[in-house]
């Protein structure tokens, strides 16, 4: 770059200006006048009615026109002293504004620049990030870049990450690796109890992911055991309960059978209907006519109650089966 010819006292100026007093002309007579009319007008005795409503309008006029001249001449007299003013302020605005424009132009390109050495530093920082990651064991973006590793500062005159810089990615990092290792041994501990207790590993070891402590995991899961085993127990006492109704039922049932069966010549229970024998006269376990042996011949005395038709019906049917009735007197 060369050198600039001019320097900030070369820039030195100085402006000639002479400060302008402004004087009223027969001010005196002005004010005397100016006297002379408001009292006038103050001293007159408006109605405001239709009388002199006009005068009163007339007297408005006459005094909104002195105050419209009056400040006609201020609003002259400003313009023409302001002029100067003007012109120079204008043209100091113009040369700021020229050499605004090439320190613009000046800046972006230092902006440039500095975000390209940014980007550079922020490169030699992850390098150093995988190489303290990679012995640990976890990867570069377990943890942030801090903004303070990519200043210039935190670099060496040689474009060198510092060793103070390097220790804190350590730390970190290592803090990191050891939060991990926690995890995971949490995990193991919890899926062992798990197991131990009959329940799947992998749901309840997915807590620790959720912040949770192996103590409570632990409660959690002596709690899941005792709900498990008194369901359980529930549902054995439900089963034993639907047994014993069954087991009620069923007794029930051979009772009415035994009601309503007749007694063979042998000493058994017959059903009537079915010709099933139900029990012996020793209670002992009755067994269907089709399981006994031989297929003796028996004799069933029966007293029968019926329509006449019906017992028509069932002599046909005892007469075609070949079973022999005889009457009992």
């Amino acid at each position: 770059m060369t050198e600039n010819p001019l320097t900030v006292p070369d820039m030195q100026f100085e402006v000639s200006y002479t400060p302008s007093t402004i004087k009223i002309e027969n001010e005196e007579l002005l004010e005397s006048l100016i006297e002379q009319t408001t009292e006038h007008y103050s001293n007159q005795v408006f109605k405001f009615d239709e009388e002199n409503v006009a005068e009163a309008k007339q007297a408005k006029t006459d005094l909104n026109k002195i105050a419209k001249m009056i400040d006609d001449r201020r609003k002259e007299i400003k313009a023409d002293y302001s002029q100067p003013l003007n012109t120079f302020e204008e043209k100091m605005k113009r040369y700021v504004e020229r050499i605004k424009k090439v320190s613009d132009d000046i800046n972006s390109g230092i902006k440039l620049f500095d975000e390209s050495e940014k980007a550079i530093r922020i490169e030699k920082i992850k390098i150093e990030m995988e190489k303290i990651a990679e012995p640990l064991n976890i990867e570069p973006e377990a943890i942030e870049i801090s903004t303070s590793w990519i200043n210039k500062t935190a670099f060496t005159t040689k474009g060198e990450v510092k060793g103070k810089i390097l220790d804190e990615i350590h730390d970190k990092m290592k803090i990191v690796a050891m939060q991990r290792s926690q995890i995971a041994a949490d995990k193991a501990t919890i899926t062992d109890y798990a197991e131990i207790a009959g329940l799947d590993p992998y749901a309840w070891s997915g807590l620790i992911d959720q912040g949770w402590s192996v103590a409570d995991i632990r409660e959690k899961i002596k709690q899941a055991v005792e709900d498990k085993r008194r369901r359980e127990q529930a549902e054995k006492e439900a089963e034993a309960e639907r047994q014993r109704k069954k087991a009620e039922y069923d007794a029930a049932i051979a009772e009415m059978e035994r009601e309503k069966a007749v007694e063979t010549n042998q000493g058994t229970l017959v059903d009537p209907e079915t010709g099933e024998l139900i029990q012996a006269a020793n209670n002992e376990p009755s067994v269907p006519m089709t399981e006994m042996d031989d297929n003796p011949t028996m004799t069933v005395t029966l007293q029968l109650t019926a329509s006449r038709q019906k017992l028509a019906n069932l002599n046909e049917y005892l007469v075609e089966n070949g079973i022999s009735v005889v009457p009992v007197q």
